[in-house]
C-alpha cells in the first residue's frame, strides 16, 4: 500500500498534467470559438450537471466511504462486489427516468433558458447522463479501494479525448456543424469512451457485478449528499439563468451576457481553481484514509491527517492568493488575449483561499459521516451567492459572480471548522502557522507588484511582464516561509521519512 503522502503526490502529479492539459485546451478554445460560445456551452452544460447530479444521487460519494471501510475491515470485504452493483442498479435507474422524463417533457423545459440556441445543446449532451453517472461509480469504487493511479489516469485519458474529439469535430471535415453542436457532440463521445476503459479496468482489476447489497443503505447515507448536490446543480442553473437575464436587464445584449458568462466561468476560473489540481488530490486520498482511520478508531492519525492537510492548503493557495491580485489582468491577456477575463480573475483571487480548504473540510466531514451537517453549511452559504447574483449586477455587472463565490467559499470554511472540532477530526493546533502564512500575502504581492512596475518600465511585453514577476513572487514567498518558519517539522509534511513524526505534539 502507498504511503498517505506518496498517494497523494502521485495523483497531484497526474492532476497537474489534466488540469494544465484542460487549461490550455480552454485556451485555445477560448481564442477558436470565442466567448459567446463558451458561454452557450455553460450554461446548457449547468443544467446537464443539474441532471447528472439527481442521478448520482451522492452514490459515489457513499460508495467510496463504504469501499473504504469494507476494505479497512477485510472480512467484510466480499461484500464489495454486491454494494457496488446496487449503487449501478439504483443510480441508472435514475438515470433512465431523468432522460425519460426531458424526453416527454421537451416542450416544457425549453423556458430554462435565457437563450433559446441552448436548447438544442442540452439534449445534444443529454444521453451523455448514462456514461457520466457510471464513469462516476466506477471511480467512486477506485478511490475507496486506494487505486489511485486507476482513478488519476482514467482522468487524464479523459483530457486526451476530450481535445482529439474537440479538436475533430471543429475540423473542416464536420464544416456543418456550428462550433457550439462540435463542441456538446465532443463531449458526449468523450463520455462514453471513458466510461468503456473504466469498465474494462473493473473487470480486470477483479471487480463482478454481484446480487444487489446495500442499496438501503447507500440511498439513506447518500441523501443528505443528495440533497446538496441537487442545490449545488439547482444553483449552478440558476446562476446560469438568472446572472446572464440581470446582465441583459441593466443594458447588456444577449451576446453580450453570454460574453460576459463564457469569460467568467469558461476562462476565469478555469484559472482561479488551478490550485485546486494540487490542493484537490489530498481530498481523493484523505476520503478514504479518514472514512478507515475513523472505522478503527485511530482519530489521532486522522487529526494528524487532517492539520498536515490543511497546513498545506494554506502553503499553496496563499502563493496563488498573492500571485492572481497582481498579475490576473496580465494572465488574461497572455492567455486568452482577453484583459476583462483576467481582471475578473484579480477581482476574484480572494476565493481561492476558502474555495481550497472548503472542500477539503466537506470532503473530511463527508468521509466521518457528517453528510447532514455539511449540506446544512451548503445551504446557509448559498443564500449569500443567490443574493449576490439577484441583487449585485446593477451595480457591479459580472463581477456579482465573483463577490458571491467569495462569500460562498469562505461561510463554507467557517462551518466547517466548527462542525470537525465537534466531531473531533480537528484540534486547533494548526491556527497560528497559518495565520502567520496567510500574512505572507501581503509582502508576496507587494514583490509581485515592485517587479512588475520594472518590467512594465522597461517595454518587456506581455510574457515576460507576467512570469518575471511570477518567479519573482515565488522565490519572495518560499524565502519568507524558509526564514520565518512558520509551520513545524515542515520537512515531514511535505517530504517522506521512514518514521513519519508528527506535525504537532499535543
Amino acid at each position: 500500500m502507498r504511503t498517505f503522502k506518496q498517494s497523494t503526490i502521485l495523483i497531484m502529479v497526474f492532476s497537474i498534467a489534466t488540469r494544465l492539459l484542460s487549461f490550455f485546451f480552454k485556451i485555445y478554445l477560448s481564442r477558436r470559438v470565442g466567448a459567446e460560445v463558451l458561454g452557450l456551452f455553460q450554461m446548457a452544460a449547468s443544467v446537464f450537471g443539474l441532471f447528472c447530479t439527481i442521478a448520482g444521487s451522492g452514490i459515489p460519494l457513499m460508495l467510496s466511504r463504504k469501499t473504504a471501510e469494507l476494505t479497512a475491515l477485510k472480512s467484510h470485504e466480499k461484500e464489495l462486489h454486491g454494494v457496488m452493483t446496487g449503487g449501478m442498479v439504483l443510480s441508472l435507474s435514475i438515470t433512465l427516468f431523468l432522460i425519460g422524463g426531458a424526453v416527454i417533457f421537451r416542450n416544457k423545459l425549453t423556458f430554462v433558458f435565457s437563450d433559446g440556441r441552448c436548447v438544442k445543446l442540452f439534449y445534444l449532451i443529454l444521453p451523455a447522463l448514462i456514461s457520466t453517472v457510471t464513469y462516476q461509480l466506477l471511480r467512486g469504487y477506485f478511490m475507496g479501494k486506494a487505486r489511485y493511479f486507476d482513478y488519476s489516469v482514467t482522468e487524464l485519458l479523459e483530457e486526451v479525448i476530450k481535445i482529439v474529439a474537440c479538436l475533430t469535430f471543429l475540423s473542416n471535415a464536420f464544416i456543418t456543424l456550428s462550433d457550439s453542436v462540435a463542441i456538446t457532440v465532443a463531449f458526449t463521445v468523450t463520455d462514453y469512451t471513458v466510461m468503456a476503459v473504466l469498465l474494462v479496468l473493473y473487470f480486470i482489476k477483479g471487480g463482478r457485478f454481484a446480487r444487489p447489497k446495500g442499496v438501503k443503505e447507500l440511498v439513506k447515507s447518500g441523501l443528505p449528499v443528495t440533497g446538496m448536490r441537487v442545490a449545488a446543480g439547482l444553483l449552478t442553473s440558476f446562476i446560469a439563468i438568472a446572472l446572464p437575464a440581470a446582465l441583459v436587464r441593466n443594458g447588456s445584449t444577449p451576446g453580450e451576457a453570454a460574453a460576459e458568462y463564457g469569460r467568467a466561468v469558461g476562462m476565469a476560473f478555469s484559472l482561479l481553481f488551478a490550485p485546486l489540481s494540487l490542493t484537490g488530490a489530498l481530498c481523493v486520498v484523505l476520503l478514504p484514509e479518514a472514512a478507515a482511520l475513523a472505522a478503527t478508531g485511530k482519530w489521532e492519525d486522522l487529526r494528524q491527517r487532517v492539520n498536515k492537510s490543511i497546513l498545506f492548503v494554506f502553503l499553496i493557495t496563499v502563493l496563488f492568493y498573492a500571485i492572481f491580485f497582481v498579475l490576473g489582468e496580465h494572465y488574461g491577456e497572455l492567455l486568452f488575449k482577453d484583459a476583462k477575463a483576467g481582471r475578473f480573475v484579480a477581482f476574484s483571487a480572494g476565493m481561492v483561499i476558502p474555495a481550497a480548504l472548503s472542500g477539503l473540510l466537506n470532503t473530511t466531514l463527508n468521509s466521518l459521516g457528517e453528510e447532514k451537517k455539511v449540506f446544512f453549511s451548503f445551504l446557509v452559504s448559498s443564500v449569500l451567492l443567490v443574493l449576490s447574483v439577484l441583487f449585485l449586477p446593477r451595480f457591479i455587472g459580472i463581477y456579482a459572480l465573483s463577490v458571491g463565490e467569495c462569500a460562498f467559499h469562505l461561510c463554507e470554511f467557517v462551518f466547517g471548522m466548527v462542525f470537525l472540532w465537534k466531531k473531533g477530526g480537528y484540534d486547533g493546533r494548526i491556527f497560528k502557522p497559518a495565520a502567520i502564512t496567510m500574512a505572507f500575502a501581503f509582502p508576496t504581492a507587494l514583490a509581485a507588484k515592485l517587479t512588475l512596475n520594472l518590467t512594465e518600465k522597461a517595454n518587456l511585453g506581455v510574457f515576460l511582464c507576467a512570469a518575471i514577476p511570477t518567479l519573482a513572487a515565488m522565490l519572495f514567498y518560499l524565502g519568507l516561509i524558509a526564514v520565518f518558519k512558520p509551520i513545524p517539522h515542515l520537512k515531514t509534511l511535505l517530504l517522506r521519512r521512514k518514521k513519519e513524526k508528527p506535525v504537532f505534539s499535543a
